[in-house]
């Protein structure tokens, strides 16, 4: 918040918004590592290749056992439930709507699998589970409210017979023990568990109990256990055929359990803790797993080495390879939601935490790491405004607190003793600040927060979440109840705007100009061209918008559902950016460079660049089709520390450009999205990276090539 207009004249907008249509950005994850999205299912093939899925189509593939993720497109973004890999290269997903998919070039490119629709409900069913017991025997779960069905193949996943379940319902698991004798479990309250012994052809119910069944694993063919919720566990010594409660103090939700040898086992779900069994099931006890508050696991694997994976809400990953005596996790800043952003220049931003405990967060290589300046607990924090590269600000609960040391240390300048709350604070000057809160209450600083003058703005309602200057004297408020308010006198007086009735939660005001200005709220986005003295609600994509940034005619916004939506015409149409995620999002920077910085929920973080300003048409081949495909050679050549690639296309598709590593890693993906036919050019800032040889590549539907460049510093 905090000096933004100061930034608007650096944006150098490159080509007009009517060049060509816009075109959906490429979200890159910034925390967790390697992305946030709720990972459901994990499936290691060999000690080291694995492979993990989750929601919007997520697919992660690790070839390290787990060190290393990277993300591989599956090319679809529902929401991913089950998975199985046969081998290496043979894997299947599934997930809503009937999804069933194969890869046989270890998730390269896939194919729809037809399951059978003999109902007019079958294609709503979720696909909860694969289960191949060989190359071409596998089965498949599912169900559809609370009726379920089993699916078999013996052809890999050519075709498929549907068989019955013996009645039961909400079927959710299988696991089998050869290719004739298996179970499927689940159900809707309580546990269900069928057992077949003739490969599907009939089931029959082998246990029924008060607690719904999520996972189970056998030790050898006559003894094994179920896991359930309540940290229930049921045992058994005879083939399933009966199943005996063992003794487990844990309230547990058990997703996920499997045995390292024929003694000990462990079992994950909800929590941060995990059960283990030291006696082949009969007792359990519960142990801390030492890293991250994950909510919820929802599978885990044990390669054959005896290390142990686990996966879950959030993009959770933790794995074990000391046999479950400690774990780690994939790199996470922080797990506190991010509630502001801001950037002081292309390398250097801060991030703040809030709805919990706090975080103060710094990055100095434009977001691709950040740290933690919070070295002991601290309360929620809201807003942050920096004035200076050494001095910046902090609202949140109770305090105000300020850095004149780039945020290596902080010190409250203003303590409430109502606990109140600040939801946002901004700074006009060196020595002029505004904070926002609870109950109307407005505080202001004219000596950069040595003291503070508080007030209660009048009809301000009971919480005011954003504010925002367009000069020393003009000024802008907004918050629940659709509050909203203007100062031209530097907050002495405040005049109420009415944006618009009703009991409306306004969530933030950004202005572009003097007379420009956008409030996000719950269904959508107002805007002015008239310094506020009018609103009126753009024709928005559904949704409850926490917030909204321009850079001039360029400008995003972002929801409580994850949604993000772009325009380039100022607000005057919009397009729903390929879904990145569901978790909620919160705060916002669109900065100086062009890259746009977004933050949420348990400390999601992500940053992209508008396509329209990353990849343009080459001057005066806007509208001309070029004669064949082609991949110039980047110039200048060699380079310090941009330079220019230029690309032509001659069929609408999806185009893909990369650059390598002389090692052959990707080092960042410059272009991956649809053109049409014409002439491009893509520009790459390589100021992170040491000197040495790059490789580029460009990879479309019909073309492909590479191409050698050096960086000299």
């Amino acid at each position: 918040m905090k000096l933004k207009l100061l930034l608007m004249a650096l944006v150098a907008v490159i080509f007009t918004a009517s060049s060509y249509a816009q075109l959906n950005d490429n979200w890159k994850w910034l925390n967790p590592s390697p992305q946030g999205n709720t990972l459901n299912s994990v499936d290691f093939v060999d000690n080291n290749t694995g492979y993990s899925a989750g929601t919007y189509g997520t697919l992660l593939k690790t070839t390290d056992g787990g060190a290393e993720w990277t993300q591989i497109s599956t090319g679809t973004d529902r929401n991913l439930i089950s998975m199985c890999f046969v081998n290496a290269s043979t894997g299947y997903v599934g997930g809503a709507r009937q999804l069933l998919r194969k890869t046989t070039d270890a998730g390269q490119t896939w194919q729809n699998l037809q399951l059978p629709v003999q109902g007019q409900w079958d294609t709503a069913y979720y696909v909860m589970d694969i289960n191949f017991v060989t190359p071409n025997t596998g089965y498949v779960v599912g169900f559809f409210q609370l009726e379920s069905k089993i699916w078999k193949t013996t052809d890999g996943g050519s075709s498929w017979v549907t068989q019955g379940t013996g009645g039961a319902d909400y079927l959710k698991k299988t696991y089998f023990l050869d290719e004739i004798t298996g179970f499927a479990f689940g159900g809707p309250t309580y546990s269900e568990v069928i057992k077949t012994t003739n490969g599907g052809a009939t089931w029959q119910s082998v246990s029924q109990e008060s607690y719904i069944a999520y996972s189970m694993c056998f030790i050898n063919a006559t003894t094994g256990v179920y896991g359930c919720a309540d940290g229930r566990v049921y045992r058994t010594v005879d083939g399933g055929n009966t199943w005996n409660f063992a003794m487990c103090p844990s309230s547990l939700d058990i997703t996920s359990i499997h045995f390292i040898n024929a003694t000990t086992g462990f079992g994950f779900g909800s929590g941060s803790v995990y059960i283990k069994t030291t006696d082949a099931g009969q007792t359990w006890n519960e142990y801390s797993i030492g890293v991250g508050s994950v909510n919820q696991y929802f599978d885990a694997d044990m390669t054959a080495n005896g290390n142990l994976h686990a996966v879950g809400t959030y993009g959770a990953m933790i794995r074990s390879t000391n046999s479950g005596t400690s774990f780690v996790s994939q790199p996470f800043v922080t797990e506190h939601s991010i509630t502001d952003i801001e950037f002081l220049n292309q390398s250097t931003g801060y991030a703040v935490a809030g709805f919990g405990e706090g975080d103060i967060l710094k990055t100095t290589d434009a977001g691709e790491t950040w740290v933690s300046q919070v070295n002991t607990y601290t309360l929620p924090l809201y807003g942050i405004a920096f004035t200076s590269p050494e001095t910046g600000y902090l609202a949140g609960s109770i305090n105000i607190k300020k850095t004149t040391n780039g945020g290596t240390n902080w010190i409250d300048v203003y303590t409430s003793n109502q606990n109140e709350i600040f939801g946002d604070i901004f700074f006009t000057n060196m020595n002029t600040g505004y904070a926002v809160g609870s109950y109307g209450k407005l505080l202001k600083t004219t000596n950069a927060g040595s003291t503070w003058n508080s007030s209660t703005i009048p009809n301000a309602g009971t919480f005011l979440n954003s504010i925002f200057f367009v000069n020393d004297n003009t000024g802008y408020v907004v918050g629940g109840e659709s509050k909203s308010l203007k100062t031209t006198d530097a907050g002495a007086t405040w005049e109420v705007m009415n944006i618009t009735t009703g009991f409306l939660n306004l969530n933030n005001i950004y202005f572009n100009d003097i007379n420009s200005g956008y409030a996000s709220h719950g269904t959508g986005i107002f805007k002015t061209t008239n310094g506020g003295t009018t609103w009126f609600q753009l024709s928005t994509p559904a949704g409850g918008y926490n917030n909204v940034q321009f850079r001039n005619n360029y400008g995003y916004a972002i929801a409580g559902d994850g949604k993000i939506i772009k325009s380039i015409d100022g607000g005057s149409s919009w397009i729903v950016q390929p879904t990145v995620t569901s978790n909620p999002l919160y705060a916002l920077y669109f900065n100086s460079d062009n890259f746009v910085y977004a933050g949420g929920v348990r400390g999601n973080m992500m940053k992209t660049i508008p396509q329209e300003l990353l990849v343009t048409p080459v001057s005066g081949n806007n509208n001309e089709t070029p004669g064949s495909f082609y991949l110039q050679q980047n110039y200048p050549n060699p380079f310090n520390p941009v330079t220019t690639i230029k690309f032509g296309i001659v069929s609408s598709g999806n185009v893909q450009i990369k650059v390598y590593d002389a090692a052959g890693r990707t080092v960042e993906e410059l272009v991956y999205n649809s053109f049409i036919p014409g002439s491009y050019e893509v520009k790459w800032d390589a100021s992170k990276y040491s000197s040495g040889i790059y490789f580029y590549s460009i990879v479309t539907k019909d073309f492909t090539q590479t191409k050698k460049m050096v960086l000299v510093k």
